[in-house]
């Protein structure tokens, strides 16, 4: 859920700071004259190339079908032109994967929009989560209307960076999500299953940007941690799968923690959990504190109720101690896995934090006041018995020129 002042914010940001990207940096995807490093995928629709186009036409088969290229990228930003020869439904796939289904293939992953009605730009999860990753309202249904020309040529532009997932639409801002699910993946041009519809793609272009790779605080081959600080409290073991159980008794006054040695200012950060007790979180732009506690800032809640993914601020030092700053609704609990594995990731780039339980954004906040920098930290919770089993223990930084396009 994003806080109601994020669109002001943000708005401000995407007009008083742009950031160009340059044109000349940009590689084709299409050769304009056949489908050379292309694959049919899904159903039975057929895509020819025609006036330096790719045309996609739909049938009956009852089965979406996708044009996917052969070569899978991370980090871009994306560009295609569109035209509709005839309304329907169609849409970019993008850090896409496809599987067996039944002969033959089902491609599921992200996917932009590309609706004439509304919603062009907007962000679908395809044979994963199946949902809108948008807060869908009236106004942002109002906006895809706005700045789509019926009739003419459209451009999209899609950029994904680490976690975070931008597009446009004829040059204007339509989604700005964050999302941990996808890191990778090929794109594809979709023709949505339908009696009929055709569409047209053309000056389909890529500007390939620096990795942003996952660094792992668990090596469970070698059954020990990395760049992490274990504090006296508690017992924290690798179990044979490279599992990492922490477990803490109840007369324990002083938090068992596990922290990173070194700071981190924007990135994105997660870890697989399961619940076998007590209070837990996973500490992030946090300082050193004279405490019980070990760490003051801020925390993502990690318990077997509704405020997982929630944001709790611990105070001490420059950390004002505000308790909750977001504390999910009721049915947040509804994400959350009992005796099984549940992932849990935070996303923080400046004031803007976000917060995922198991696919589900839990929060999306802007928050002036928050610690701008600090360590990340595993916590069990004093004065109670504590037993989780953690894996996946990972942070993503983003650097400070990533962060300005994320931003721009």
């Amino acid at each position: 859920m994003r806080s109601p002042i994020f669109t002001t914010v943000l708005f401000g940001l995407l007009f008083v700071c742009p950031f160009a990207v340059a044109q000349d940096d940009f590689v084709s995807l299409f050769n304009g004259e056949d489908l050379t490093g292309w694959t049919v995928k899904g159903g039975d629709a057929k895509f020819h190339v025609e006036d330096g186009c790719i045309v996609g036409a739909a049938d009956n088969t009852g089965r979406n079908t996708f044009l996917c290229c052969e070569k899978e990228y991370a980090n871009f930003i994306f560009k295609v032109e569109f035209k509709f020869d005839k309304e329907f439904n169609s849409g970019i796939q993008f850090r896409s994967a496809a599987r067996p289904y039944g002969d033959q293939e089902e491609v599921y992953g992200y996917q932009c929009e590309m609706l004439a009605t509304e919603m062009t730009a907007a962000i679908w999860d395809e044979n994963r989560r199946n949902r809108w990753l948008n807060d869908v309202t009236d106004e942002f249904r109002e906006k895809t209307k706005k700045f789509y020309k019926s009739g003419e040529w459209n451009e999209l532009e899609i950029q994904c960076i680490g976690p975070s997932i931008r597009t446009w639409l004829n040059g204007q801002p339509i989604t700005d999500v964050f999302d941990t699910m996808t890191d990778s993946g090929f794109f594809g041009l979709q023709v949505h299953a339908a009696d009929s519809g055709q569409i047209r793609w053309r000056d389909i272009r890529i500007k390939e940007l620096p990795p942003t790779p996952w660094k792992s605080f668990f090596d469970g081959k070698n059954k020990k941690f990395v760049d992490l600080e274990v504090k006296p409290v508690g017992t924290w073991e690798f179990l044979g799968d490279g599992t990492v159980s922490g477990s803490l008794t109840a007369d324990e006054i002083r938090d068992g923690m596990v922290l990173s040695t070194e700071s981190f200012d924007n990135f994105a950060v997660r870890v697989s959990f399961i619940y076998g007790g007590g209070n837990s979180g996973m500490y992030f732009r946090a300082h050193d504190v004279e405490a019980e506690y070990w760490l003051c800032g801020y925390q993502c809640e990690i318990e077997a109720y509704s405020t997982t993914g929630g944001l709790w601020e611990v105070g001490g030092g420059a950390s004002k101690g505000r308790g909750f700053v977001y504390q999910p609704p009721s049915e947040n609990a509804n994400n959350f896995k009992i005796a099984d594995w549940n992932d849990v990731s935070t996303v923080a780039t400046g004031d803007r934090i976000v917060t995922i339980l198991n696919g589900a954004h839990v929060a999306d906040i802007i928050d002036p006041d928050c610690l701008k920098s600090g360590k990340t930290g595993l916590q069990l919770h004093c004065s109670q018995y504590m037993r989780y089993l953690f894996r996946n223990y990972d942070i993503m930084p983003l650097n400070k020129e990533l962060v300005e396009l994320i931003t721009r």
